[in-house]
């Protein structure tokens, strides 16, 4: 048999677009804890989700915000939401007003300069109530998922029980989808992304599962194949609604390995927050869990798997916040980080396995009066100022609590910026000594770094917007898309400008 060079260059270069930049794919889970995942608790079953830990780099010090929508605002502009008024992620109490403005630039859009197919699978919570708001318009080729925060159901994908129906495919409503669990929806269209993938223009997939959110919905043959060792039924069910994302991504593995495209795709795996204590999730050892300050509640699993790396199977120790998403995978694929982006590019230092280019960071700034509290992270010490949020105790997983119960403590304390806590992380990671009376030269210290970085970076605060019946159309039991008007819409044909 007679083997040609340009034959033998197209077996050893399969798994490479034309244009030489990896797939990327980033999988964002909704409420996951430190303790959710089987390299942690084995009594989990993330195989593959350990798989890409193993073939890539689990990255220890990431962090997000403490609750959903900031954290997505986040990773996708790579600002700091306090700066736009996106610290809460909601209005007067809903997500109806809450919108991304316009005028920025998200990493869908970047990486679409960058040559990259993009796609949207999942939960937005990113704005809807005007058609310029909705994934087409924010730099994505494609999106199938829902708008919307949580749903009632994983089945019917109402936002609550009486409507609206919020499943779409691209612009449409998408009634078919009624009834199918919306994680096997969302793993079925990413293996269709990948099966109609261009050999010569790589892709981008930002999916947002909302599992392990609540409702505490899986289906059975979940439970009954990774989780019925679980006697507690929070955790069990919880363990399905992850063992079903992870089911996903072996998919999408023997599926990109069918293409000859795994060894040039990266993965990201990550969750929005904290765990949500109470409701099957664990952050163990950490303090608290989602909206609060603590570890627990903004220090998240991440893996990231992909070409390049130079090694593997470890521990990567630096410091990656949320807004450093958006540079960093930019220069993943080719690009350069720009000015308006104020995260840093860890794709370099993670990369080669150096120290990371940050020792410091802002956790959140949340004016709101129901959290009221702000921190900051340099080096080692974290103070935290206000209050630190609900969950505020240390909280096992269920199967390793003797009387099968892990309580939830509100402790609200005060509430005002005058309460400070600050603990050293090297020496205690969980969180269980408050040196802020023992050291006020150190609290004022980071407190001074802070004030600085506000200086740059300055609050915008939080404004409750009224809200509105116009969200939703009562005639067909399905979301409004055209009902306000930001500043920067444009005229679209379902929508024209007013």
């Amino acid at each position: 048999m007679t083997w040609t060079v340009l034959t033998l260059l197209a077996l050893c270069c399969a798994g490479l677009t034309s244009a030489g930049k990896p797939n990327i794919i980033f999988i964002l889970l909704d409420d996951a804890g430190w303790y959710d995942f089987q390299s942690h608790d084995p009594l989990m079953a993330t195989p593959n989700i350990d798989r890409l830990r193993q073939e890539g780099l689990f990255l220890n010090q990431s962090y997000v915000l403490p609750m959903c929508a900031p954290t997505r605002s986040a990773i996708l502009t790579g600002r700091y939401p306090h700066t736009f008024g996106a610290q809460n992620g909601k209005a007067a109490g809903t997500d109806k007003l809450f919108w991304v403005p316009e005028t920025f630039k998200l990493m869908s859009d970047e990486m679409k300069e960058l040559g990259y197919q993009t796609h949207m699978l999942g939960k937005w919570h990113m704005g809807f109530c005007h058609p310029t708001l909705t994934p087409l318009y924010r730099g994505f080729d494609t999106f199938h998922g829902f708008l919307l925060g949580a749903h009632s159901s994983y089945y019917t994908h109402f936002k609550s029980k009486n409507g609206p129906y919020d499943w779409w495919n691209n612009t449409d409503i998408d009634w078919s989808s009624k009834g199918t669990y919306n994680t096997e929806l969302l793993n079925d269209a990413m293996l269709n992304i990948i099966q109609t993938s261009k050999a010569d223009q790589p892709f981008f997939v930002y999916l947002a599962y909302p599992a392990p959110h609540g409702p505490k919905e899986a289906p059975q043959r979940y439970i009954n194949t990774y989780c019925s060792h679980f006697t507690e039924d929070a955790r069990r069910i919880h363990c399905a609604m992850v063992a079903a994302v992870d089911e996903g991504i072996g998919k999408m593995i023997a599926a990109l390995k069918e293409k000859r495209t795994y060894d040039d795709t990266a993965f990201i795996v990550m969750s929005d927050n904290g765990g949500a204590i109470g409701h099957g999730s664990s952050n163990y050892p950490q303090r608290g869990g989602k909206k609060t300050v603590y570890e627990g509640g903004t220090r998240v699993y991440t893996v990231l798997k992909a070409p390049k790396l130079s090694v593997t199977n470890t521990t990567y120790s630096g410091m990656v916040h949320a807004v450093d998403w958006v540079p960093t995978l930019v220069h993943m694929g080719g690009g350069k980080a720009k000015d308006w982006m104020q995260g840093k590019n860890a794709w370099d230092r993670i990369k080669n396995f150096e120290d990371s280019r940050r020792n410091e960071f802002l956790y959140t700034y949340d004016d709101y009066y129901k959290f009221n509290h702000r921190a900051y992270r340099f080096k080692q010490w974290k103070l935290i100022q206000g209050r630190p949020g609900q969950s505020q105790g240390w909280y096992p997983p269920y199967n390793l609590v003797e009387d099968g119960v892990a309580t939830v403590e509100d402790i609200r304390g005060n509430q005002n910026f005058s309460y400070f806590e600050l603990y050293n992380l090297d020496k205690d990671p969980e969180e269980r000594k408050n040196l802020a009376n023992k050291k006020p030269d150190q609290v004022q210290k980071v407190l001074g770094i802070m004030e600085s970085f506000l200086a740059d970076y300055p609050l915008q605060p939080f404004v409750e917007s009224g809200t509105s019946d116009a969200w939703k159309d009562t005639e067909t039991n399905e979301i409004n898309t055209c009902w306000c008007h930001p500043e920067h819409s444009v005229d679209t044909p379902d929508c024209p400008a007013q």
